[in-house]
């Protein structure tokens, strides 16, 4: 039965996508919406894209590899070499030589893939939005949400759920295979509408607060508490446009009691799943140790996330100096642990090392300051709140570890660097991109 929904809204969102980019739509831009939308809908029909078809590659991995060469062949060299991109390509230089000094070939290339996925994708968006603006961009491409969005209101009426929890929760995920990644592409379109500047759509404010309320039903606790700080901004900023200037004091503070009552009251109806993000956050110090010493109970807080972390740990504190700078290599911990780590800063830890590690964060950090030199200060703090929550995601799960993560943190990148104006001393002449972007 949820096949026939499936397919029906599948025509329906390619035929949107088709009619978005072929009105007014530069090739930058066309290539992002065109590129997000058919991860989309590939994934949402897991059962045949997920399966093993060439060599070993099933159809999302092909199609991935596809759009990383299309966008190579499509973005013009000198994009690549934009200075602003140096730690990005720090972290790829130290993921290549723990590949290298391990010996790790095919989880190398399985990580380049998605990596170049990212980097085309950023791009592109970088591209658009010097051609355009950054709300046109992100309008054309909530086009490309349709489909899950419109499958995760189709599997809450007609109650297509999937069990996830040993305490019997349930998670409505528009039929596709597993929540933590249908959970940030909820998360993605919950940014996308975020991001737009207030009157750039018609009901903005509801398509907003449509977003929050599928991403509870998803039911997938790191996403939501990532998603608060972009939450907690834009409803912030949508009731301080309607308050005089000299009243704006005195509502800062009542807005920030008010949210924190929120805050309390939603912890309080939620407690049964966020019971144990409490226990861990008052027991972090008694947590750390060995994972030999875990009890029985201890092993099952957090969804056994604490307990796995701890392996990790333990086997990267007892590594020697070359593992503990460069790692075990990418995908290294498979085989040698049940379960990935359900933290990228311990998986890159542990597979690229202090290196790898630290570059990352540097990455991370340098597009936090680019985005605020945006000159736009609410767009500047909302995009920051943003990475901030994303920064926080990271920490109970691995966004950067599929397609849909990847996604996310390109569209984060692509609007801090796109809006920021340029210096002069760039890698390439600023005038000649310019006169590019232009034409």
């Amino acid at each position: 039965m949820f096949l026939v929904v499936k397919v029906l809204f599948s025509a329906i969102s390619a035929w949107l996508v088709w009619q978005t980019v072929r009105q007014n739509c530069n090739k930058y831009l066309a290539f992002v919406v065109a590129a997000v939308w058919l991860r989309f809908f590939l994934s949402a029909f897991h059962n045949i894209t997920y399966e093993p078809l060439v060599a070993g590659f099933s159809i999302n991995a092909l199609a991935s590899i596809g759009i990383a060469a299309t966008g190579l062949l499509m973005l013009p060299p000198k994009v690549f070499q934009l200075r602003v991109l140096l730690p990005v390509y720090a972290f790829f230089a130290a993921i290549i030589a723990s590949g290298i000094i391990n010996g790790g070939v095919v989880g190398l290339i399985n990580v380049a893939v998605k990596w170049l996925f990212f980097m085309v994708l950023a791009c592109s968006m970088f591209m658009a939005i010097r051609k355009t603006n950054k709300d046109y961009v992100l309008r054309k491409l909530l086009v490309s949400f349709f489909l899950p969005v419109s499958l995760a209101l189709m599997s809450v009426l007609l109650g297509e759920v999937k069990a996830t929890e040993a305490d019997g929760s349930t998670s409505y995920i528009g039929g596709y295979n597993h929540e933590a990644a249908f959970s940030m592409i909820i998360a993605g379109y919950i940014l996308v509408v975020g991001l737009l500047s207030p009157g750039a759509i018609r009901y903005r404010g509801p398509l907003f607060m449509l977003g929050c309320v599928l991403l509870i039903l998803v039911n997938y606790r790191t996403s939501v508490l990532a998603i608060l700080p972009l939450a907690a901004i834009f409803a912030y900023t949508a009731m301080q446009s309607k308050i005089p200037h000299r009243y704006r004091g005195v509502f800062f503070i009542a807005a920030f009691f008010g949210m924190s009552m929120l805050f309390l009251l939603a912890s309080y109806t939620m407690q049964d799943r966020f019971a144990d993000v409490f226990v861990f956050l008052t027991s972090i110090d008694d947590l750390i140790k060995a994972p030999f010493y875990y009890s029985e109970a201890e092993k099952d807080i957090f969804s056994a996330r604490v307990y796995l972390w701890s392996m990790y740990l333990y086997q990267y504190a007892n590594g020697s100096l070359i593992h503990q700078l460069v790692g075990w290599g990418p995908e290294s911990w498979s085989g040698v642990f049940p379960k990935y780590a359900h933290n990228t800063y311990v998986s890159f830890l542990y597979e690229y090392g202090f290196v790898g590690l630290l570059t990352f964060l540097c990455a991370a950090g340098s597009f936090a300051l680019q985005a605020f030199k945006i000159k736009n200060k609410q767009f500047a703090f909302t995009l920051c709140s943003s990475m901030v929550g994303f920064l926080i995601m990271n920490f109970a799960t691995m966004p950067l570890w599929n397609i849909e993560g990847l996604i996310l943190f390109a569209i984060l990148v692509g609007n801090a660097i796109g809006p920021v104006k340029l210096p002069r001393n760039e890698w390439f002449a600023a005038p000649a991109l310019e006169s590019r972007l232009a034409n």
